[in-house]
């Protein structure tokens, strides 16, 4: 089993991970089943399957905004949702997965896994942090000696001495696990009223768009539309894993009057759960990121191999 967790509230990246890794999985002929808690979903039953590998099975009100994201995107895996990983793998394994990927689960001590990967946002300064309630840390750095691999993630978005700072505090907690650097990179652009229609991200160049999200850190969304040389002039944020309401568009209106706005930009996870396009909003529009390892990529290669070894010698199983 592998787990792409963080040490630190807010979003990282961990879905956009955890489906990269499933799609080089898949490229390598292993099939991965990938396990959620389901975050913001509606009251279920404690485990659900969301998907067999081929389209979704529930709608993202039941499954969860990260979940029915990677049933969307994700052809071939597997995927179910609960508060019991173990319960929840035993289900994928009935679905044909190889191996299991745990997604958010550093904190999940019930289980052992072959890989523990452990993502962390360039753009916070970890040197500094402290653990929550007075910082951001959901545990202590030292706690970073479970960790068998590191990922620093939106490494583009951060100053240079900020990533170094961070890779020399990381690799001071963790001197057992190799450290890699990543970006979000722009896949491409579609309209939520004809999405088989994809764009390239080019397409954004100089124009004035509005950012709506509600994901765990809205600034490297930002970030990454302003890398697309897209000009933000309107925002409208909200929680992370909110559930849309048709009234939330009289936010968007209202951040977009009289300024030009000739796109509403949402991200992938927002655009599975979005209620009815109102008539009179410019065009929504949703960005596809893939993850791009940008440095010690031979380390992500090499835990790519491990998985795989490990899933072709057995199913995978609740350990304990």
């Amino acid at each position: 089993m592998a787990s792409v967790g963080n040490i630190t509230l807010g979003g990282t990246g961990k879905t956009t991970t955890t489906r990269r890794l499933a799609r080089d999985l898949l490229a390598q002929g292993v099939t991965p089943g990938i396990v959620l808690r389901g975050h913001g979903r509606e009251a279920g039953p404690a485990r659900l399957v969301v998907s067999d590998g081929g389209e979704a099975l529930v709608s993202a009100l039941e499954s969860g905004d990260e979940a029915a994201m990677l049933a969307r995107t994700v052809s071939g895996a597997p995927i179910a949702v609960g508060t019991r990983r173990e319960r929840v793998i035993e289900a994928l394994a009935g679905h044909g997965a190889q191996v299991a990927l745990l997604d958010d689960g550093f904190q999940y001590f019930r289980m052992r896994r072959l890989v523990d990967l452990v993502l962390v946002d360039a753009t916070f300064d970890l040197a500094s942090a402290r653990v929550f309630p007075r910082g951001f840390l959901r545990e202590p750095l030292s706690h970073l000696r479970r960790a068998t691999h590191l990922l620093v993630t939106h490494a583009d978005l951060a100053p240079n001495a900020q990533v170094e700072r961070t890779v020399t505090t990381l690799e001071r907690h963790a001197p057992q696990a190799p450290v890699m650097l990543a970006r979000h990179a722009p896949g491409g652009i579609y309209r939520l009223d004809r999405p088989e229609a994809v764009e390239p991200a080019g397409m954004l160049a100089g124009r004035r768009v509005a950012v709506m999200c509600a994901v765990g850190n809205p600034a490297s969304f930002e970030g990454l539309l302003l890398g697309m040389g897209a000009h933000v002039v309107a925002r409208a944020i909200f929680p992370d894993h909110h559930q849309y309401q048709p009234g939330d568009w009289r936010a968007v209106q209202e951040a977009a009057r009289g300024k030009g706005v000739e796109f509403v930009l949402v991200t992938e996870k927002d655009a599975v759960k979005l209620p009815t396009l109102p008539a009179g909003l410019p065009p929504v529009a949703a960005v596809a990121v893939e993850l791009d390892v940008t440095h010690n990529a031979e380390a992500w290669q090499a835990m790519i191999g491990l998985i795989q070894d490990a899933a072709r010698q057995e199913p995978p199983a609740p350990p304990h």
